[in-house]
This record gives structure tokens, C-alpha cells and sequence, in this order.
């Protein structure tokens, strides 16, 4: 058994002197090997021994396997030799899982019994493991360091592989990173004095979290270079190349910066900052404000790069934003004025236009001067106006596209802004709507029924149909009918119905009203009686006469005949009738 129990540290020695290849760190990201605690804790005790030597004897399996594969590698073609390789790394990461779970086990049975030589065994690896870790910390940091320095001897053709070199080594730095965390809290709850791999741990993450905060700087800035300098040689194939190089790089720090903090958070090591800076290069803002220092830390930075901003440009800044206020004032009174003296000339009477075309204009040439002003304003701040010009005709050419029916309302508000078929405060009928015109815009005209319902009526509606505008002439028509019964006298009832219209102090002269025997109904003599009036008082003449008509008719004993029926009921006679009922019995 002695035998037995050195291989454990026979296979952690094996794990961390041979070289951790791509997939073996792939293969030590792979979830599932401390989940195995869980499963050992439940184990019954009278298991837990038979567990532990059936771990010892997968170790062993797993050493000789390993030194089976490494004695094939010196003769192996280079594809056999990349398939031992990741056989071998296969069975690190199996082996470094057993140790794992070994102490485990370990814990299990000492609550049962002292395990005094397996405890000896498994402290003894624990301990020789942790100056191995460190070595291969430097070693694979060694590595990571000479694959930069290539950068700049490398050509440009071969840059992408060697970043992809640069990031499969951080990536193989991180996981050991993790198994160093892993090795610690095994330490700890085999009861091992932890405190020097601790110390080491921290200081190494921290030093590690300094430099990635440094290199994801200076990725940034090399990044922002050499977009500018796409922008002034956009022909220059290798910049390109370099950016997508560059990106690799970020991207390769952004993942090794969230690995390190990770493990800084477990030993609650300080990372505001360094999250806060990750929040920055990332603009994943969101992840930032859910916590409350990196938040802070966030709010810091800010507050620091606007002043030392505000030092360098301030003054500059504040001298255009008072020159553009100016601007915009000047303009602002401008319109002001061009608006009065506009309002004041249209509504002369000798300008005879709609209310809507003088809104229109009124409003089109103050917003433009104003349009103008931001435009000058916007150039005070070195702005080209070009581009902006240009993005607002396409932007114009997608929302006239968009809103074509609008469009079409627009285009119909133009032909009854300049046709003036009605105004506001014209009594229309239009689109089947009758009612007064409370308000015209070049979309729709809003009309208020008799009833005081308010409508809105698209202008393409009313344009494409018949416009009846009641109110549009100052004298109108009251046309009535008034029927008398055929027993009445025709003069009598005509010199009635002229007296009426004689007598009322609205009726006009001129025209002169008519009232004439109009139809000889079923059961009436109809006249029409047809007097003019102002506009404003049609509908008193119209109420005013017909009651007059109704009283002057009782008075003159003149009928105004309703349509009456006569029913006749005839009896018939049945004949025979007895003698069919006769025959029938």
C-alpha cells in the first residue's frame, strides 16, 4: 500500500511538469470533477475505504498510462504525436480529479478513524504540489512574454497565429490559476497550514490583474490608432490585419481580466477598480451599476476625465457654447420679428388668402431662420454640415417612403390650401360630415358637428369628393313648402304667405322673395315660398316663417291638409252554402 499511496504525488508531479497542451486546458474548464465532493460526502463509511483504494488504483492506472504515452512520443510521426498528447492531457486532468477526490475520501474516513499513513501521503503531495504551481506560473508568464515580443519581427501574414499562440498560453496561465485555487481550499479542509499559498496566490492574481489592466490599455489605444489611421488611408491593406490582431488581443486580456477577478472575489481581494476599468473597455454598463463599487468606482473615473477635460478644453468649450447661445438668441429674435411682420401683412385686406396658407407661411419662414441658426450654431462646433445635410435627405427619402398616405393627406391640404374651397368657420358638408370647420391643418381639417361632435377628416378624403360649403356666400336661399287643402282659395293663401314674408324684418328685398304654386299634390296644393337672406340669419327666417305660416293659417281658417285613407269593408254573400253542407252530411 505504501507503493500505492506515493503515486499520489507521483501523479501531481507528472500533471504539472509535463506541458499543458490546448486541449488539456480545455479539458481542466470542464465542469464536473469537484461536483464529485457532493457524491464522497454521502458515501457510508463502511464504503468509504473500499472507494479510496479503488481512487488509489485509477491513480496508478492513470501514471502508467501516462509513461506508456511518453515513452511512444520520441518515435510518433507528428499527428501520432499530437494524439499522445492529448491522450496524455486527458489523463492529468483524470489523474488531478482522483487526487482531488482522494482527499475527500480521506475526509470521510477520518470521521470514523484516524488515517494516519493515507493522511501522510496525501499531505505530502498537497505540500510538494505548491512550489511546482508557481513554477509553472512563471513558466507559461516566461512564454506568454517571448510570444509578444515576436510582434513586431513577425509578418503580417502569420500575426493572427501568433495572437492565437499568445491566447491558447493565457488561457492554459488561467487555468492553472483555477487549479491553484482549487489546491488552496483542499489544503483547508484537509486542515493543512494554507497561509504561505495563500500570501503567494494573492500577490501573484494581483500582479497578474496590474498587468492585464495596463495591456488592455494599451490594446485600446493601439486599436483607436489604427482606426484613425484607416480613416486617412483607407486603402492601406495591412491596417485590417493589424485591427483584427489587435482585437484578439483585447479580447484575450477582457477574458483573463474576468478569470483573475473571479478568483480575487474568492479571496476577497479589492477588484472595484479593476471591474470598474472592465466595465469601461467592455460598455457593459448594466453589469456595472449591479454592483455598488464598481458603480463607485465607475462615477470616480467619470468625474475624474471630465475635469482633468475640463482643464485642458474648459475655457475653450465654454467661449463656443456662449457664441452658439448668442447665435441661437439673435436668430431667435429674428424670427420673432419675421413672424410679426409677416402676420401683419397677410391679414391685410388686400392679401386675400386662407388662414391655413397664412399659418403656413407664417410658420415655414420662422422655422426656417430658425433651422438656419442651429445650422450656423452646429458649425461653431466644428460640425460638417455636409454629412448632416446629406443624412437628412436620406432620412427624408425613408419617411416619405414610410408615410405615403400622409404624404397623400399633404399633397390634398396643399390643393385646398391654395383652392380654398372652405375656411375655418365655414359650415360645410364634406367626406359626409356636415358640420362648422373648427380647425384646417395640411393633414386633415377637424370639423364640429351641429351637435357639437368633434370629426377629424383626412384631406385626401375631402379633395377626392364633393365639397358643399354652405356658408361660403353672404346671401343665401331659405327654400320652404307649405301645403293648402284643395277647398281654400289660391289668391287667399298667396297674399297670406307674401305678408308673412313682408312683415319680417330679415327677409331681403333684394333678391326679391318668391312664393309661387308650386305642385297640385294627392292631397294638397303645395307652394313654394322662397325668401333671401344673410347668411347669419337663415335658420331664424327659417323658424320665424314656418311658425308664422302655421298661425296665420288657423287665424285665415286656411287648412294645412294630412294625408287621410278611407277604408271600405264589403260583406260577401255565400252562396249556397247551406246546401253544400247539406250534401256534404
Amino acid at each position: 500500500m505504501k507503493s500505492v499511496y506515493s503515486l499520489v504525488a507521483m501523479c501531481v508531479i507528472v500533471q504539472l511538469l509535463l506541458p499543458v497542451t490546448p486541449a488539456c486546458a480545455a479539458a481542466q474548464e470542464t465542469p464536473g470533477l469537484d461536483d464529485r465532493e457532493e457524491i464522497v460526502s454521502e458515501l457510508p463509511a463502511s464504503e468509504a475505504g473500499e472507494h479510496a483504494a479503488n481512487l488509489l488504483a485509477q491513480i496508478q492506472n492513470a501514471v502508467d498510462a501516462i509513461e506508456r504515452y511518453r515513452g511512444k512520443l520520441a518515435a510518433a510521426s507528428r499527428e501520432d504525436s499530437f494524439v499522445l498528447q492529448l491522450q496524455i492531457s486527458s489523463l492529468q486532468v483524470k489523474g488531478t480529479g482522483y487526487v482531488h477526490e482522494l482527499a475527500d475520501v480521506l475526509h470521510v474516513m477520518e470521521q470514523q478513524s484516524p488515517q494516519q499513513e493515507l493522511r501522510s501521503r496525501v499531505e505530502s503531495a498537497y505540500v510538494g504540489i505548491t512550489p511546482m504551481l508557481w513554477e509553472q506560473i512563471e513558466h507559461l508568464r516566461g512564454e506568454i512574454d517571448e510570444a509578444r515580443a515576436l510582434r513586431a519581427s513577425t509578418a503580417l501574414d502569420k500575426r493572427s497565429a501568433l495572437e492565437d499562440r499568445i491566447s491558447k498560453l493565457s488561457r492554459r496561465l488561467d487555468t492553472v490559476y483555477e487549479i491553484c485555487m482549487t489546491h488552496m481550499n483542499k489544503m483547508e479542509k484537509l486542515g493543512i497550514d494554507n497561509s504561505e499559498t495563500l500570501e503567494l496566490l494573492s500577490g501573484s492574481l494581483m500582479e497578474r490583474a496590474d498587468e492585464l489592466s495596463g495591456r488592455m490599455e494599451l490594446a485600446q489605444q493601439r486599436i483607436t490608432d489604427l482606426k484613425a489611421r484607416h480613416k486617412e488611408t483607407p486603402d492601406d491593406a495591412n491596417i485590417p490585419v493589424l485591427l483584427i490582431a489587435s482585437q484578439k488581443d483585447l479580447d484575450n486580456n477582457i477574458n483573463s481580466m474576468r478569470v483573475v477577478l473571479d478568483l480575487m472575489d474568492i479571496l476577497k481581494l479589492p477588484t472595484d477598480t479593476y471591474r470598474a476599468e472592465l466595465v469601461t473597455v467592455t460598455s457593459d454598463i448594466a453589469a456595472g451599476l449591479l454592483d455598488t463599487g464598481v458603480a463607485v468606482s465607475l462615477m470616480s473615473r467619470a468625474v475624474n476625465r471630465a475635469k482633468e477635460w475640463l482643464k485642458a478644453d474648459g475655457l475653450r468649450l465654454g467661449i463656443k457654447l456662449l457664441l452658439i447661445m448668442i447665435i441661437l438668441a439673435v436668430f431667435h429674435l429674428v424670427a420673432r420679428l419675421a413672424r410679426k411682420a409677416l402676420k401683419r401683412s397677410l391679414s391685410s385686406s388686400k392679401v386675400n388668402i386662407s388662414r391655413l396658407l397664412s399659418r403656413m407661411v407664417i410658420s415655414t419662414v420662422s422655422n426656417l431662420i430658425m433651422l438656419f441658426g442651429v445650422l450656423v450654431a452646429l458649425s461653431q462646433l466644428g460640425i460638417s454640415l455636409a454629412p448632416l445635410l446629406a443624412g437628412l435627405g436620406v432620412a427624408g427619402f425613408i419617411v416619405g417612403f414610410a408615410l405615403q398616405d400622409s404624404l397623400s393627406n399633404f399633397a390634398s391640404g396643399l390643393m385646398i390650401l391654395f383652392y380654398r374651397p372652405y375656411d375655418v368657420g365655414d359650415m360645410v358638408d364634406i367626406g359626409g360630415v356636415f358640420g362648422k370647420v373648427h380647425k384646417m391643418s395640411l393633414v386633415s381639417t377637424t370639423i364640429l358637428t351641429i351637435d357639437n361632435q368633434k370629426l377629424v377628416v383626412p384631406n385626401k378624403k375631402i379633395w377626392g369628393d364633393v365639397i358643399k360649403n354652405v356658408t361660403a356666400q353672404d346671401v343665401r336661399r331659405v327654400d320652404l313648402v307649405f301645403g293648402i287643402s284643395y277647398s281654400d282659395e289660391i289668391p287667399k293663401a298667396e297674399a297670406v304667405l307674401e305678408d308673412i314674408l313682408k312683415q319680417h324684418d330679415k327677409v331681403l328685398d333684394d333678391p326679391e322673395p318668391v312664393v309661387r304654386l308650386h305642385n297640385l299634390g294627392d292631397s294638397s296644393v303645395d307652394f313654394v315660398v322662397r325668401p333671401w337672406v344673410r347668411k347669419e340669419d337663415y335658420w331664424d327666417v327659417y323658424w320665424d316663417v314656418t311658425r308664422a305660416v302655421k298661425m296665420r293659417f288657423d287665424e285665415e281658417g286656411i287648412a294645412i291638409p294630412f294625408p287621410q285613407r278611407d277604408v271600405h269593408i264589403y260583406e260577401e254573400k255565400l252562396i249556397g252554402k247551406s246546401e253544400t253542407e247539406n250534401k256534404g252530411g
